[in-house]
C-alpha cells in the first residue's frame, strides 16, 4: 500500500500515523530503542499489511496487467494507483470525513508527531505536506505527475515514468481489484490490532 492508504488504516492518533508512514523509511530489526513502543507497533502494522497486500490475489491481478517490463517495479506502480481508487472512492470507506478534511488532519497529526520521526524522514513528510502529494492522488494527471516525481529518484527508478499508461489502459479491472482488495485490507487490520491484544 502506498501512503495514503497506510494513513487510513492507521488508528487516529498522531503516533499510529506516524507510525504506519514510517514503514516506508525504517528498517531493520523492530523493538530497539529508535523509537518508543508505540511507534514501533505501527510500523510493524505498516510491514505486516505490506505483506499481506503483496499476497493478495486481487493486487496479484493488477500487477500482472502491467507490461512485463514494468512488473518489477508494481510494488511501486499499482500501490500509487490503489492511492487514487481510494481517494476515487473515499465515501465507500469514510462517510463522516471528506478525504479532503482527512489530508489535513493526517497533515496535523504528523506535525504533532514529528519529534517520533528519524530527520531525513521528517523532511520528506514535511515536503510531502507543503506540496499537498495526497491532492495529486484524486486525478489521472495526478497520478502522472506523482509517478514522474518518484522515477527521478534514481535512475534505477527512471522507467516509472510514464507508467500511467498503465492505469489509462486498465482502469476499470484495476479500480475492481482495488475495490475486491480494500476492503479485506481493512478487516486484516482489523484482526491483527485483536489478536495483538490477545
Amino acid at each position: 500500500m502506498n501512503f495514503l492508504a497506510h494513513l487510513f488504516v492507521a488508528e487516529p492518533t498522531p503516533e499510529s500515523r506516524m507510525g504506519n508512514l514510517l514503514g516506508d523509511f525504517v528498517k531493520g530489526k523492530p523493538w530497539d530503542d529508535r523509537f518508543e513502543p508505540v511507534i514501533w507497533e505501527a510500523i510493524m502494522e505498516h510491514r505486516h499489511i505490506d505483506v499481506f497486500t503483496d499476497e493478495h490475489p486481487a493486487w496479484k491481478a493488477s500487477r500482472d496487467l502491467l507490461d512485463p517490463e514494468l512488473r518489477r517495479y508494481a510494488g511501486i506502480i499499482i500501490d500509487v494507483f490503489y492511492d487514487h481508487f481510494l481517494s476515487r472512492n473515499w465515501k465507500q470507506f469514510c462517510s463522516g470525513q471528506s478525504v479532503g478534511e482527512f489530508t489535513k488532519e493526517v497533515y496535523a497529526d504528523l506535525e504533532r508527531a514529528a519529534d517520533h520521526a528519524p530527520k531525513d524522514a521528517m523532511e520528506i513528510i514535511r515536503q510531502m505536506i507543503a506540496e499537498d502529494w495526497f491532492a495529486n492522488y484524486r486525478s489521472v494527471n495526478g497520478i502522472e505527475y506523482t509517478l514522474k516525481r518518484i522515477s527521478r529518484r534514481s535512475e534505477n527508478l527512471s522507467p516509472i515514468d510514464g507508467s500511467v499508461r498503465e492505469l489509462k489502459n486498465h482502469f476499470q479491472s484495476m479500480e475492481e481489484h482495488f475495490l475486491q482488495f480494500f476492503p479485506d485490507a481493512l478487516r486484516f487490520m482489523e484482526d491483527f490490532r485483536r489478536d495483538r491484544k490477545k
